[in-house]
Parts: structure tokens; C-alpha cells; sequence
């Protein structure tokens, strides 16, 4: 019974670690633009039918304001070279795993021990909520999208405001990690 228990305890650890993951991270940008160049920003007005909170675009703001300023660039209001806007997104997902075999209502045989019920079926469903955060960078004379940078998690499950911080603070990292853009000659 020992090691059915140790296995649950290391399935549990491994599916919460993977749930809080960033992923799905995609860019795309304006090839003609050297971003190299650009080193003062601003920041748009959220809209204001965006499904975030004021803490937590906050958090997005103060985030990206730490990776951009440790990328050489600044914040400000007199004629920034480039504006920022912020989407976020939500929305429910189902995760259905067809195991393929099921032990029906009284368990089954595994390892030298038997287990608990996991279905007759053999299939596990999981619901979750996944955001997606999308930064965009807006040249602030022509008003063009140049540089995009997108991510998606599992939200909703950060139960206190310093978990909610680390998972925003890691999104947004994720999303600047590889900005600015280095063209490939």
C-alpha cells in the first residue's frame, strides 16, 4: 500500500507543478523594425471591458516595467518610441484522457497491491480555466502593431496574491524573453 501511496503523491506533485506552467508562448514582429533602436515606451489605457482587475494589471505593468527596464529601457510620457497595450483572455477548458482500460467499481491489481475505483471506463476528466496574456507593441507615431508577444497558463488556482504575482511575473518573462527580436540575416 506504501507504494501506491508514494506513486499518488508524486502524481499529485507532478500534475500540480505541470498546471501552473506557462506555455504556449508565440511572437511575432515587424521585420523592418530595429528594435534595438527603441528604448522608451508607454503604456495604453486598458480597455475597459477587459476581464482583468486592477491588481492584477498592476501586476502585468510593474512586471513588464522590470523586464524592460533590465533590457535597457525606459518608461516615459514625453514622446515614448513605442506604446504598449495589454489583452487577457479567459476561457474554460475540459481535458478528457482516454486511459483505454478501466477497473470498474471495485479496483484493480497493480504492483503486488490492489487499487482504489478509477472509473469503469478508464477516462479522467480535468476542467480548468486558461488565460492567455497578450502584450502589443504599438509604434507610437504610425499607431502600427510591430512586435507581438503572447502566452497561455492555467489560472485560477493561485490562492494567494503572491502566488498570482510569481505566475504573472513568470508569463510575462516568458512573453520578453526573447524581445527585442534579433532578425535572422
Amino acid at each position: 500500500m506504501r507504494t501506491i501511496n508514494i506513486f499518488l503523491v508524486l502524481f499529485i506533485i507532478f500534475f500540480a507543478a505541470s498546471c501552473s506552467t506557462v506555455y504556449k508562448v508565440r511572437y511575432d514582429y515587424d521585420i523592418n523594425i530595429n528594435f534595438e533602436l527603441l528604448k522608451t515606451y508607454d503604456w495604453l489605457p486598458i480597455h475597459k471591458n477587459s476581464d482583468i482587475t486592477s491588481l492584477d494589471m498592476k501586476r502585468i505593468r510593474n512586471s513588464v516595467n522590470s523586464q524592460l527596464k533590465n533590457k535597457g529601457l525606459k518608461i516615459t510620457s514625453d514622446s515614448p518610441e513605442f506604446l504598449i497595450a495589454v489583452h487577457v483572455e479567459k476561457k474554460e477548458n475540459l481535458s478528457v484522457t482516454n486511459w483505454g482500460y478501466g477497473y470498474g467499481p471495485y479496483g484493480g491489481y497493480w504492483g503486488g497491491y490492489w487499487g482504489g475505483y478509477w472509473g469503469p471506463s478508464g477516462i479522467d476528466i480535468y476542467q480548468y480555466e486558461e488565460g492567455k496574456l497578450i502584450l502589443d507593441f504599438i509604434d507610437s507615431k504610425s499607431k502600427e502593431l510591430i512586435w507581438r508577444g503572447s502566452a497561455k497558463a492555467v489560472v485560477g488556482n493561485e490562492k494567494t496574491p503572491e502566488e498570482r504575482q510569481k505566475k504573472i511575473e513568470a508569463t510575462v518573462q516568458k512573453i520578453l524573453e526573447k524581445y527585442p527580436p534579433h532578425p535572422q540575416q
